[in-house]
């Protein structure tokens, strides 16, 4: 089932498919008790349903696993709209494809279309940030296998600063350190992918489509599902990244593997 979606508790918003990709759920995919997703097999395409959740019983049911914003008088509204019905997993793998490739392509259109209202003329990092490069710096470049540190204030597209280390108020000044090209990543892609148009004392900005920063799933606060994200950053440093804590013995003290 392709549906879009919307959830809100209070006149606050949790979560909507609208701005980016439709969710896909199997029809039978009831799950736990007291799910919205009970009413799945009801549904046909075209359909829009209301589903009300009352806090309470979750509190009740699982009185540890409700995020701080959720209180127990509350009521958690989800609205589902069905878009369509798909008929195995290969049509539906297809269908969010193709509803990628169009989220992409808005995305970029839209950052481009703010950088051209506003005269930014940036260039393309590989993965496809835009960079402003106002500095580049003089020092060691950054590039994959380096740890580099970072001074930055990142700020939605409408203007809300959501996080940085130079502003006292979000209570951490120190420079954030990650490995360029870590697995698991020490950054959103779109860092990791901006980032390397500098090097150290490097200054600019970073204007991230959403499929290269939160997604639809960002934390919550002031960045909504889907929102595209801009950062001021400065390169403090740039070094080699630490040796791992217990590295692997050297590949001569490994036992030799039998020959075939």
């Amino acid at each position: 089932m392709k549906v879009h979606f919307t959830s809100k508790v209070r006149d606050s918003l949790l979560g909507s498919s609208y701005t980016g990709v439709p969710t896909y759920a199997p029809v039978d995919s009831i799950g736990p008790v007291y799910s919205a997703a009970e009413i799945f097999p009801l549904l046909r395409k075209g359909d829009s349903a209301v589903v009300v959740i009352l806090a309470d019983t979750l509190f009740k049911r699982n009185p540890d696993g409700l995020p701080p914003y959720i209180k127990r008088k509350d009521k958690i509204v989800l609205s589902f709209k069905v878009l369509d019905i798909l008929p195995n997993e290969e049509a539906r793998s297809k269908d969010e494809a193709d509803e990628i490739g169009k989220l992409r392509v808005r995305e970029v259109k839209n950052i481009e279309d703010y950088l051209a209202k506003n005269n930014i003329k940036t260039e393309r990092a590989p993965k496809g940030t835009f960079v402003l490069v106002e500095n580049q710096g003089d020092g060691p470049a950054v590039d994959s296998g380096k740890q580099v540190s970072v001074m930055y204030t990142g700020r939605t597209f409408n203007g809300v600063v959501f996080d940085s280390n130079i502003d006292p108020k979000f209570q951490h000044t120190e420079p954030y350190s990650f490995v360029i090209g870590s697995q698991p990543p020490g950054a959103i892609e779109g860092w990791d992918d901006g980032l390397r148009l500098f090097k150290k004392g490097g200054k600019g900005k970073l204007y991230i489509p959403s499929m290269l920063g939160y997604g639809g799933n960002p934390r919550p606060g002031p960045i909504k599902p889907f929102d595209n994200l801009m950062f001021d950053v400065e390169i403090v440093d740039v070094q080699d990244a630490p040796k791992p804590a217990n590295p692997e013995p050297p590949a001569q003290n490994k036992p030799a593997e039998r020959r075939r």
